[in-house]
């Protein structure tokens, strides 16, 4: 019995030294020499690769998702070549820096932002992958047979990060208001999308420092999250006339807090909520209106107009409203909703046996 205990020990012991130093190696990356690229999943302004960094276990893999970084080079560095001529007023172009120009000035090099994701769950690599879209349908009946209770089922270690972020044990530094009231409370902080946005590290207790993203060129990618505090709303059809208190305050105050701190007005924003969301604890989103970022016309919904709808019908979203959005052919949720739809269609009758005319 004290062998097997042991063991146990030891073993739990190795796997959390793993973890920790896979964790800490994830954040100081020097190079990506020790990544061996097993497939490319997308391609274009952002490109996704999957493979496994040398100090990952064989049944782990990792996503590294890369973006080029705008730059606007002197234009007498660029050499550029003929594409297409209209044979009026429109000619086009391919152009490159030129390589003398490179070598005097190093700041004209292409450069990326890149996001690790290691481990990457079977999730984060099927969301990855493009996939064909799928229209759903969901009335409310449908969500109460089918897409509830898959919602119910989900792991709740899939959003365990998001007690971390709450209880400000993680990303405290990208915290821009938090009240931690149970039935009202929410925290706003700067969306991990922002790719832009200046450390926020850097401001952590220097409000002259954070006085500094007023006006920053960066906010033209504002991206901001507000998550509430309260653990019984998980999305937008869990929302009754009794979350208007939240809701309201989450517009107003989040609204007020983002145009202070980065000296936008109130009618540049976009306030808006996903259905279906990417977790599964109510959250909004806070964009500037010239980005597109999540707005899809099947995904997002203004909380404005959540709340005008709250205000006339309590019961608009939990038991009256269809709601469509739009899912990937490989998304778990589809297979739930194909599978309860296959189950419910009824039976297709029984083909007739014909009968053979009689003999005289």
């Amino acid at each position: 019995m004290i062998y097997y205990i042991t063991a146990g020990v030891l073993a739990t012991t190795i796997y959390l030294l793993r973890r920790r130093k896979a964790n800490s190696t994830v954040s100081t990356l020097s190079d990506l020499s020790n990544f061996t690229q097993e497939e490319i999943l997308m391609e274009g302004d952002l490109t996704i690769i999957l493979g496994r960094f040398s100090w990952q276990p064989a049944e782990e893999r990792a996503l590294l998702k890369l973006s080029v970084k705008p730059i606007a080079p002197p234009l007498g560095s660029l050499e550029s070549k003929l594409a297409s001529y209209s044979g009026a007023e429109y000619a086009y172009y391919t152009c490159r820096t030129a390589l003398l120009s490179l070598i005097g000035a190093p700041g004209l090099r292409p450069a990326f932002n890149l996001e690790v994701i290691a481990p990457a769950s079977e999730k984060q690599i099927a969301r990855s992958r493009p996939q064909p879209g799928v229209l759903i349908e969901e009335t409310p009946q449908l969500y109460r047979d089918a897409v509830k209770p898959y919602i119910d089922g989900m792991d709740p270690r899939s959003i365990s990060w998001i007690g971390n972020v709450l209880n400000m044990s993680k990303e405290k530094e990208r915290v821009l208001f938090n009240d931690p009231s149970k039935e009202d409370g929410f925290l706003l902080n700067i969306d991990t999308k922002w790719k832009s946005h200046p450390d926020p590290n850097l401001a952590v207790g220097d409000e002259a420092v954070k006085a500094t993203w007023k006006g920053h060129k960066a906010v033209r990618d504002l991206y901001c999250l507000a998550i509430c505090h309260r653990t019984d709303v998980k999305s937008l059809r869990d929302l009754t006339a009794a979350h208007l208190p939240l809701l309201k305050r989450i517009l107003k105050v989040g609204t007020e807090t983002v145009c202070e701190t980065y000296g936008v007005n109130a009618d540049e924003l976009r306030v808006f909520v996903h259905y279906q969301p990417q977790f599964y604890h109510f959250h909004v989103h806070f964009t500037r209106l010239h980005n597109d970022l999540g707005c899809q016309v099947e995904r997002a919904h203004l909380l404005a107009d959540i709340i005008n709808n709250l205000e006339a019908d309590s019961a608009c979203y939990a038991s009256k409203r269809t709601l469509y959005y739009q899912l990937k052919a490989n998304d778990k949720l589809l297979a739930a909703i194909r599978e309860h739809q296959a189950a419910a269609a009824p039976a297709a009758p029984a083909a007739r046996r014909k009968k053979s005319p009689a003999r005289r």
